[in-house]
């Protein structure tokens, strides 16, 4: 039964491979079932998260830190009746093959966006 689902994944990708890429995964996510209805992509700064296990991991595999990919926060939102791990497969599938990723489907939309998660060390008296 179609449902509205989404898959929330924080992947470190260049921007301007993101970019290029962004377009087609609509029409590649609905080859395997899963209908987009949005894709938000927000880049996610690292200064509140400076031990970012994807960062670690590229680090610990590529051997140094990473230059030029960057960490962005990618939010679909849309419709399938794909089991929630298998929407998560589906799109990664359309990364860059060998993609750094984390993140997960879940049932019904997700809110796009970074969350201020070092707002704290702004404010205070």
């Amino acid at each position: 039964m179609t449902r509205p689902i989404s898959t929330d994944l924080n992947v470190l990708i260049r921007t301007s491979d993101w970019e290029h890429l962004a377009p087609t995964i609509p029409a590649t996510l609905a080859e395997r079932g899963y209908d987009v209805e949005s894709i938000h992509a927000d880049l996610v700064d690292l200064t509140c998260e400076p031990d970012n296990m994807l960062v670690n991991q590229y680090a610990q595999i590529e051997g140094r830190a990473p230059a030029v990919e960057s960490l962005h926060r990618i939010v679909v939102n849309g419709t399938s009746d794909l089991a929630l791990k298998d929407a998560t497969k589906a799109v990664v599938a359309a990364l860059p093959p060998n993609s750094y990723w984390y993140g997960t489907s879940n049932e019904g939309a997700t809110e796009p966006g970074v969350s201020a998660s070092c707002a704290w060390q702004h404010g205070g008296s």
